[in-house]
């Protein structure tokens, strides 16, 4: 009887602990450690520099590179936000989003998109090299920059969502991302 009654105060103590850290945001493994929390998932194509978040596809959409082409790396953007404190202003990018009729008869979302604020430079040595436009963290297209380009591009979007994410790759300081909505 003894043993019947640990084994069941056992398991309401431990059912107890596991609703508590749950209600509180951490996980538990089935032997009540405490489980690492799950990666963002942040996908990095090591031919292009694509970056796809959630889940790494079977072909990278920029360069069609296979799925053995990417590496995982949840903390490209706070590493580069850490390291370039004082270069944050120059690299995030500005993003505005308008309804506009200029491309089609159908209304579309024009999202005008700029690098920076100062606007980033734009020289052999240190330069944008391409946006990539998300909406709610899907690929929709890339703008491929050169020196001889101001860091800057128009994306006209067709697609409905609620987000649109633009993600920048500067040579020296690697990656950086803002979002807006798409009112």
């Amino acid at each position: 009887m003894k043993k019947k009654d640990l084994t069941r105060r056992s398991f309401l103590h431990a059912s107890t602990v596991v609703a508590g850290s749950l209600t509180a945001g951490s996980l538990l493994t089935r032997d009540g450690r405490a489980a690492q929390p799950k990666a963002s998932g942040i996908y990095i194509c090591t031919v292009c520099g694509h970056i796809e978040f959630g889940g790494m596809p079977d072909t990278c959409p920029v360069c069609h590179a296979p799925r053995d082409k990417f590496k995982q790396d949840d903390a490209v953007f706070t590493e580069a936000a850490a390291r370039y404190k004082e270069g944050a202003g120059k690299h995030i990018p500005v993003i505005q989003v308008k309804s506009s009729a200029l491309i089609t008869e159908e209304p579309c979302k024009e999202v005008a998109v700029r690098i920076g604020k100062p606007l980033h430079a734009q020289t052999e040595a240190h330069h944008i090299a391409f946006l990539d436009c998300y909406v709610d963290n899907k690929y929709i297209g890339r703008a491929d920059l050169t020196p001889g380009i101001l860091p800057a591009a128009t994306f006209y979007l067709k697609a409905g969502g609620s987000k649109v994410k633009v993600v920048e790759f500067c040579n020296l300081h690697s990656y950086w991302q803002a979002e807006a909505d798409l009112q």
